[in-house]
Order: C-alpha cells, then sequence, then structure tokens
C-alpha cells in the first residue's frame, strides 16, 4: 500500500511528483491562509528491508495577515526500515529536513532551524483490503541537537490511518485520516487539525498511477480547512 497523503510504511524504487493546493478559511482573530506546493520524492531500496529517501518541492504562501512569500520548500532526506511477519507487516523511518530558506522569519517562526521526523507503524492485508496506521513525531533542532533559552522548540505529534481497497482494474480507492497534535502547550492550538481525505490511485501504464486526494477538514479553529493533492507515482525496479 501507498498512501496519497499519510506517511508510507513499506519500501520501494520510486518517484513521486505531486501537486497540493490548500487554505484555511479566515477566524475572527486571524486572516485567510493557502498554500499551493509542488514536491518531487524518490525512495531507492538498498535491501529487501532498507530503503533511502529524498524529497524537495516549492511552495506559494498567500495570507492577509503574515508575510507572502514563495521559493523552494525545506530539502529533505532519510531512511526506512521494512519487515514482513505472518501476523502483519511493520516500518520504522526517520527523516531529516533542512531549513526552510525561502520562509520568512517572524516573531513564532524560525526558519532557520532544521526538522526531525521519527515514524512506525503497521499494514495488514485482507485480501484486496488494506489498513495502514502511522504514528509520527517531528521536532525542531538546532545544529547542536539542544534546544537553548533562545530556541523554543515546536514539536507535534502526527497520526495517520489508511484504508484502501484494490479494484481487478488495479485501481486503488483510499480512505485516508490524518490528524496532528502539539506537543508543546507553548503553540497557538489552531496548529492541530484533523483531516479526512478520500482518495483514488489511477493506473495508466504497467507501473505509474495518477493519484488524486480531497482533504475535508473536520475543524473550523484549524490550520487547514479544505484543499487537494494530486500526484504522479511511478515505481521502478523490482
Amino acid at each position: 500500500m501507498h498512501p496519497n497523503l499519510n506517511q508510507e510504511l513499506a519500501i520501494y524504487n520510486k518517484v513521486y511528483v505531486a501537486g497540493a493546493a490548500t487554505d484555511r478559511t479566515p477566524r475572527q482573530e486571524d486572516g485567510y491562509e493557502r498554500d499551493r506546493k509542488i514536491s518531487a520524492a524518490g525512495e531507492m531500496k538498498l535491501t529487501d528491508s532498507f530503503s533511502v529517501t529524498a524529497n524537495y518541492g516549492y511552495i506559494d504562501h498567500y495570507s492577509t495577515t503574515r508575510k507572502i512569500w514563495s521559493g523552494w520548500d525545506r530539502w529533505a532526506v532519510g531512511a526506512k526500515y521494512y519487515i514482513k511477519t505472518d501476523f502483519a507487516s511493520f516500518g520504522g523511518g526517520v527523516q531529516f529536513f533542512g531549513p526552510s530558506v525561502s520562509q520568512p522569519r517572524e516573531a513564532d517562526i524560525n526558519p532557520d532551524l532544521f526538522l526531525i521526523r521519527a515514524y512506525f507503524g503497521g499494514l495488514k492485508r485482507f485480501g484486496a483490503f488494506s489498513i495502514q496506521g502511522t504514528a509520527n513525531f517531528e521536532s525542531e533542532t538546532n545544529s547542536s541537537g539542544k534546544e537553548t533559552a533562545e530556541e523554543n522548540f515546536k514539536r507535534f505529534l502526527y497520526s495517520g490511518l489508511t484504508l484502501s481497497y484494490s479494484l481487478p482494474s488495479k485501481t486503488n480507492l483510499l480512505l485516508e485520516f490524518s490528524h496532528r497534535t502539539t506537543v508543546s502547550n507553548t503553540i497557538t492550538p489552531y496548529s492541530d487539525y484533523f483531516v479526512i481525505a478520500p482518495g483514488v490511485q489511477y493506473p495508466i501504464n504497467q507501473n505509474g498511477y495518477l493519484t488524486f486526494s480531497l482533504m475535508l477538514q473536520t475543524r473550523t479553529d484549524s490550520n487547514i480547512d479544505r484543499g487537494f493533492k494530486v500526484g504522479y507515482l511511478y515505481f521502478f525496479g523490482d
């Protein structure tokens, strides 16, 4: 299974190019914000259980209350481990994100900080139906890896659930749930969100899929209200 929105656990030889658009409806104490993002992700298997990953992207950000900016997103590299058992499959990994060089510095935003994201989850198949659950922990960090009195690192917990059903035509129907909550109470609670994302992966050749997900927000007091993601997913090699 390869989710459109949540973290994938299995390892692949793949290239995934995608575009996403999200926005947030105005709140009384804040303004309208929207993001448009193009990203490219690659993964290469080194063994049957281990792979390395890399991704990059470009963001266009508009806001009525914050600075408007556009430019290259954070670069990221990572490693994944995946194992199959008779009961289920399990995977985990770590991703390291570089600074957000295009994003302007603001009172509560330090784009020079790095990000580290660790994740773990399980995958179970029932014939054409699959279910995958993941948990991610993300933290800002500096080059020393230590929090100082001048730097209050933002930390988040992500959880994701992906349900997938494969049709005889090899079209995959997805229903994804994605949740984020803040670990530190110094972050605005509007950073939390819970998104429901129905999606589809439609095969256009032996190894390539067109992908689409519609992001539906269940909360009006959060950072993402609605959006969509469309992409092309290509598997190569074994």
